[in-house]
């Protein structure tokens, strides 16, 4: 048992470089001396400061929320020490109000004057402590990296598994229609003189023909959206009515299967504020997949219905499609938005198409502030619900119906003269035969260049309008179309020049307006389109 001599503890911490303390070790832990050195590591100047700061106790030391533990710890370690030593790390609050780590290392000693006191050495350890945890913090971060990098790869494998099937499936969904396509040809050609039989095989060359360019469309309408080029338009448009026309689409294609489409509409003639192009190519992506998914003589009922106008002049519009079809799995809901994915191939399905119609949906009706929800059961059908908000309008509603034929000119019989500009010999011929059958005078060239040339050879007046193709070898028709505009010359101010091109794209379509074309045609074209088109800009 050892004799305490304040005296000389005090002369000989009087030059200890670090903190040093003794401490009772008993409930109330009073402090029974402290070094200069630890009064500096809690910034006192005197130990009056250093007792009004802590109560002269080690729970006045220690910071609260950090003196259980501590305490805990200091007790087990001298509890399980031969020598009955600990060392302990806590933080405590100077009397500057700055937190610090500081380093405890205790031994339990037995006195006659004092009973079991500790002897305690301090020293701030908040640079090192502080080291260690930007240590940890950088470490966690490069465990969190790795992680991070090891999805990312997992996630790259998997997009390239996607897109190695997705091209794949995709060559086999162009390959079908083709394949139909060559082959009714070919039958055609061998019954040119069987009316009823040729007539068949031309009929499956169309809906071949149909599925491949829809197929086309949708690869298009993906690139414009990933590429964020949805441009939104806000017309007037009676939303019962476009309702109407999209569950129409769908009609002809349910009958064939003799499937039961019931209506539960329980929308107002509200007028509202929309992109009626956008909506129905969302919400009929949703109709046409439960149409093509629902087994013959099924079910499919649309519902609709509104809630009450908000004090901003929104009202949000409910859609649902539910069917009694195939169902969706568990795991493909996860990721049936994903683009080019699909629950199983056509092989198996029966239809044609690169897995983008749901993708397309969530995009164009979120472009409007739509969300998509689902529900499903394999082999029991689903339900999709489209939420979204309009701005109630009180102008005159835009109505939204298939546009007719443009009717036939009576002044095209033989006396409408076309130039038409082509590079692609089997394109030309045949817009020419369609012309010639329409009754329209036609003059052909393969090239932007020969356009001007043809023009500047013939006296004005002579074209009363121009087709003009636009990816072309020597002079594109953007250039060609500049420089006829520029001509010297009065009637190329004002004739018509319409893009007749393979270039589908809203932008490519605003480029044609913008050189200075009428109008733009996207291959493929049928006639109805190009005759209205022409009787239309003919005056």
């Amino acid at each position: 048992m050892a004799n305490v001599n304040m005296k000389d503890i005090r002369e000989f911490a009087k030059n200890m470089p670090g903190g040093f303390l003794i401490i009772k070790a008993d409930k109330q832990e009073d402090i029974l001396f402290v070094n200069d050195a630890l009064l500096k590591i809690f910034a006192c100047t005197t130990q009056k400061q250093f007792v009004d700061l802590t109560d002269y106790s080690f729970k006045g030391m220690v910071l609260p929320e950090d003196y259980e533990n501590a305490k805990q710890s200091i007790r087990e370690q001298i509890h399980g020490s031969k020598k009955n030593s600990s060392q302990v790390e806590y933080r405590i609050k100077r009397r500057d109000g700055e937190i610090v780590w500081v380093e405890d290392c205790s031994r339990l000693v037995s006195t006659e004057d004092y009973g079991d006191v500790y002897y305690v050495f301090i020293k701030d350890v908040t640079e090192q402590h502080n080291l260690c945890e930007q240590l940890a913090t950088r470490k966690k971060m490069e465990v969190e990296l790795e992680k991070e990098l090891k999805r990312e790869l997992e996630k790259e494998k998997r997009l390239n598994g996607v897109k190695t099937t997705f091209l794949f499936n995709l060559s086999h969904d162009i390959r079908t229609p083709m394949n139909a396509i060559v082959g009714y040809t070919d039958l055609a050609k061998k019954h040119l003189k069987d009316g009823k039989g040729l007539e068949e095989y031309l009929e499956h060359v169309s809906q071949s023909s149909n599925h491949l360019l829809s197929l086309i469309d949708d690869l298009l309408e993906m690139n414009v959206i990933q590429n964020n080029e949805i441009a939104l338009k806000n017309d007037v448009y009676n939303i019962s009515e476009q309702l109407g026309i999209v569950i129409d689409m769908f009609r002809v294609m349910a009958d064939d299967k003799k499937i039961k489409i019931i209506i539960n509409d329980e929308l107002n003639d509200d007028k509202v504020y929309m992109d009626a192009a956008l909506f129905r190519r969302g919400l009929g992506n949703i109709v046409d997949n439960a149409v093509k998914f629902t087994r013959a003589k099924g079910t499919i009922t649309i519902s609709a219905k509104r809630e009450k106008k908000s004090e901003s002049g929104y009202v949000k519009y409910s859609f649902s499609v539910k069917d009694t079809g195939v169902g969706i799995s568990k795991d493909f809901m996860d990721r049936m938005y994903d683009a080019f994915e699909r629950e199983a191939t056509s092989t198996v399905t029966g239809y044609i198409g690169p897995g983008l119609g749901l993708t397309i949906s969530k995009k164009m009706l979120g472009a409007m502030g739509g969300v998509i929800s689902a529900e499903s059961k394999k082999g029991e059908g689903a339900t999709f619900t489209v939420e979204i908000p309009f701005k109630i309008a009180t102008g005159q509603a835009k109505t939204s119906v298939r546009k007719k034929p443009e009717k036939e000119n009576p002044k095209s019989k033989g006396e409408h003269r076309v130039l038409l500009v082509e590079d692609i010999e089997i394109n030309r011929l045949l817009a020419e035969q369609i012309l010639i059958e329409s009754g329209f005078l036609v003059e052909s060239v393969a090239d932007g260049s020969d356009s001007i040339e043809k023009i500047n050879s013939n006296p004005e007046g002579y074209y009363d309008a121009i087709l003009m193709d636009i990816q072309m070898p020597v002079m594109n028709g953007y250039e060609a179309t500049k420089r006829i505009r520029k001509l010297k010359r009065k009637d190329v101010k004002k004739i018509p020049i319409i893009a007749l091109s393979a270039n589908a794209r809203g932008e490519d379509m605003k480029m044609s307006v913008e050189c200075g074309m009428d109008t733009h045609i996207s291959k493929p074209f049928n006639t109805e389109e190009l005759v209205g088109t022409l009787n239309k800009y003919i005056k």
